[in-house]
């Protein structure tokens, strides 16, 4: 493979994900990105570019269904990467439709969704029939995906984020009782990655980093390392320990709410968690920017590199803000 980065044109899948502005911005800032297009199913004629949309970032719409457009629109603009940010939902339909397009069109770099807690080792695990069926499978459906694009020979990379900044209120129900409300005793630390911080190491690593560097390699980013009672105690807000389920608007609420929450608890919610050895590795990994250093799961699903601390950016609770600072490791 080339050990120089060639990778110009980017394709974006999706632009209404939670995730999806901040990849959108991060990409159409960066000076190495010199086509951006984003990706959306066909809307009535009488649409226009949503004005959340940069200036420079061209909506294309395409019926994932239709597998000729699908490579007409990949290879039309000459894209080199792929990134999905599709809903869990699509993982095996327009995000597989998606791939197998990139590929025949000679795509570099597949980028599915990830941007959670690690799910490496885990497509042995959970519902056999099928691709998976509901919350507690999302993770096993995300790693499956992996050995599909492996199938097809499509060069990957996994981006593991931990819990995003904008959502720790949410997934511990603070919004709904004004409480931290804790599986366990919340005191095992977990990993919490701002979602500016997410785009823009996507936008860096996949404009400087060779596709030798790239391909079927996992990331770890952590920007805070913290227990549950560490977030509360900063932001000076009351928390509940040792709850049995999460509050939420109703069942399929609380119960994604309450696994998330459960799997920060059990040591699952830390990027440097090991399905296979069933332990975290807390520590700071090789430096990403060099490309270097291969993590303990090397050799069952690819090349590992680990960071810390990106740039700062905080939350809003109210008044209350959870700052940063910068540092990578």
């Amino acid at each position: 493979m080339s050990n120089i980065n060639t990778n110009t044109s980017f394709a974006v899948l999706g632009s209404n994900g939670a995730i999806s502005p901040f990849v959108i911005d991060a990409l159409a800032k960066h000076s190495g990105v010199k086509k951006l297009i984003v990706l959306s199913r066909p809307r009535p004629s009488s649409s226009s570019k949503p004005s959340n949309l940069p200036a420079n970032a061209e909506l294309v719409a395409v019926d994932y269904n239709n597998h000729s457009a699908l490579v007409e629109v990949f290879t039309k603009y000459s894209t080199d990467v792929v990134i999905s940010t599709l809903s869990d939902a699509a993982i095996f339909d327009a995000q597989k439709k998606a791939a197998v397009a990139a590929r025949e069109a000679g795509v570099k770099v597949f980028v599915p969704v990830e941007f959670g807690n690690v799910t490496i080792g885990l497509a042995g695990k959970g519902e056999r029939n099928g691709e998976g069926e509901g919350e507690d499978d999302i993770q096993v459906k995300k790693n499956r995906f992996a050995e599909f694009l492996k199938s097809i020979e499509l060069p990957y990379i996994h981006v593991f984020t931990g819990l995003w900044l904008r959502w720790i209120s949410w997934v511990f129900g603070y919004d709904v009782n004004q409480k931290f409300n804790i599986i366990g005793k919340g005191e095992t630390p977990a990993s919490f990655t701002a979602e500016e911080d997410i785009g823009g190491f996507l936008a860096h690593i996949l404009t400087t980093l060779p596709l030798s560097q790239l391909s079927n390699t996992h990331f770890r980013l952590q920007g805070e390392r913290l227990t549950v009672r560490q977030i509360a105690d900063r932001l000076g807000k009351p928390y509940v320990t040792n709850v049995e389920a999460i509050p939420g608007s109703g069942p399929s609420d609380w119960k994604f709410r309450t696994l998330i929450t459960s799997q920060c608890d059990s040591g699952v919610g830390s990027t440097g968690w090991d399905h296979f050895t069933q332990k975290d590795n807390p520590g700071p990994g090789p430096n990403p920017m060099s490309g270097k250093g291969e993590g303990e799961g090397q050799g069952k699903e690819g090349k590992e590199v680990k960071t810390r601390k990106p740039r700062g950016v905080g939350i809003n609770f109210g008044k209350d803000m959870f700052g940063r600072g910068w540092r990578t490791s």
